[in-house]
């Protein structure tokens, strides 16, 4: 089995990080120093990740829904027949380094998909505004109504505020 292929347990990882915040299970398994450790690292994940499967997810269904079980057991495999050290911190680094940027996909596709309701409310309240600085404004000023008829949290509103280079990729677009 080729490195390249571990990638099913990283969408595991990935999973738990945008559905409870949390790196543990990433920063757990980096630290691994044998494969026991390793492979019981893996087990508290899909125990907690079965248990996310059973209650439902918030933010991660769609890659949750893309989760190969028997490659998982494939790759599980492969981590137990490690010779060494260093190929367990080869394989938990890069296990741990795609589910660290599959969660940041992700949660940029959350923001972006915010930022873009949010710009469309402004243009239908007609306070958009092509000027980041006043953007930001108009946000801050109606983070309340917002959130409110958008279905958001207000503190979410508040952080999209923050987030000039977003906003200003939204202004180039035209606000589209």
């Amino acid at each position: 089995m080729s490195r390249v292929e571990l990638y099913e347990i990283s969408k595991v990882l990935a999973a738990l990080i945008v559905e409870q915040g949390s790196y543990t299970y990433v920063d757990k398994l980096s630290q691994s120093s044998s494969k026991d450790v390793a492979l019981y690292h893996i087990r508290e994940a899909l125990r907690d990740f079965h248990s996310l499967m059973n209650r439902g997810f918030e933010k991660a269904k769609e890659l949750a829904d893309t989760i190969s079980f028997s490659s998982i057991e494939k790759e599980l495999n492969e981590i137990r027949k490690t010779q060494s050290v260093t190929e367990l911190r080869e394989i938990t680094s890069l296990i741990t380094a795609q589910a660290l940027s599959e969660a940041a996909r992700i949660a940029s596709r959350e923001q972006y998909e915010l930022a873009s309701k949010v710009i469309n409310k402004l243009k239908e309240l007609s306070k958009y505004r092509e000027n980041v600085e006043d953007l930001k404004k108009e946000i801050l000023t109606n983070a309340p109504t917002l959130a409110k008829e958008l279905g958001e949290p207000e503190e979410r509103i508040k952080e999209l505020a923050e987030k000039t280079a977003l906003l200003k990729y939204f202004i180039r677009k035209g606000g589209e």
